[in-house]
């Protein structure tokens, strides 16, 4: 399935440098409604439900017909339906066509007193000056693991702007939307620490990293030699080269990685190559993987101009 944005190469330059200067999603702040239990305290990640696995220590899981999206700015995501066309013009446009974002705040080691001080003393000031509003704030043991939450609700000449959940995990994380709906409540309830959940969260982050590291280095022997056989029965070495040379301005570009989107049996990462000069500019890479013998194996590299994919390909219709 593939996620159909309506918008243009001007526009995403204008949305990503609005972005930057505003920290996110202004001031990096959001969220509403209450949470419930995470279920088991621990598994492998190799499982039925969708999560995105963030390498700021938090996880939520997917809400069904939603993907999210970790290529727009280092260190948050938005989740938008599949098949639906997003505006993305202005971030009220996007919020409007119902998108959720997610992404780290100040990290306070779940400290609730230093928590709601953040939240009083930061987030609301900021929250109002950005919206020209008023905050409403309400504090709640989050049900099931007790973690502290604040429902953050802006608004303007009476509408409602953004609502806003934070959780004080250890790395405190916000959701933020406009409307509220299911599955703004899912992704808050599901919200938690991911090095306490996956038993196999450091070496799957480790993985990412290294083979992100390979790719950004033109390490294609290496890329090669590690990748699923139906990668390698699909490709060579010299065909890797050529489509790095084809994006050669990709590789002198610092590489971030925010996290791991993972699908039943496929683990997909994002690279977004930041230009420092000119951060509307960024690219993005993508290595997806399959699991093969118990082992995470690359299975499909993008860059900007081409893909390379051991997968099936659908026949043509």
């Amino acid at each position: 399935m593939r996620l159909s944005i309506e918008l243009n190469r001007g526009s995403w330059r204008w949305l990503i440098a609005i972005l930057l200067a505003a920290g996110l999603f202004f001031g990096g702040y959001f969220f509403s409604q209450t949470a419930g239990s995470l279920g088991p305290s621990e598994q492998t990640i190799d499982q039925k439900k969708n999560y995105y696995i963030s390498f700021d220590d938090y996880y939520y899981e997917v809400p069904k017909q939603k993907a999210a999206d970790d290529k727009i700015i280092p260190g948050g995501q938005f989740l938008y339906n599949f098949g639906v066309a997003i505006r993305a013009d202005t971030l009220d446009s996007l919020y409007d066509d119902g998108a959720i974002a997610v992404q780290k705040l100040t990290p306070l080691n779940s400290d609730n007193q230093a928590f709601e001080r953040y939240i009083n003393e930061t987030v609301k000031p900021s929250t109002e000056s950005v919206f020209k509003g008023t905050t409403e704030i309400v504090f709640s043991d989050r049900e099931g693991d007790k973690v502290r939450a604040a429902e953050v609700i802006s608004k303007k000449d009476g509408a409602v702007i953004r609502r806003q959940y934070i959780l004080n995990l250890p790395q405190s994380v916000a959701v933020v939307t406009k409307d509220d709906s299911e599955a703004f409540r899912d992704i808050g309830k599901s919200v938690a620490q991911a090095s306490a959940k996956f038993s196999d969260y450091e070496k799957v982050k480790l993985l990412a990293l290294a083979q992100s590291s390979m790719l950004s280095n033109r390490m294609f022997g290496d890329l090669y030699r590690l990748a699923h056989e139906d990668f390698r029965g699909a490709t060579s070495i010299d065909a890797l080269n050529r489509l790095a040379d084809k994006s050669k301005d990709l590789f002198t570009m610092e590489a971030n990685i925010s996290g791991v989107n993972l699908t039943k049996n496929e683990l997909t990462v994002s690279i977004i190559y930041i230009d420092k000069a000119k951060p509307t500019s960024n690219k993005a890479g993508v290595l997806q993987f399959w699991k093969s013998a118990g082992e995470w194996k690359l299975i499909a590299l993008q860059l900007p101009n081409g893909v390379i994919t051991g997968a099936p390909q659908e026949p043509a219709k």
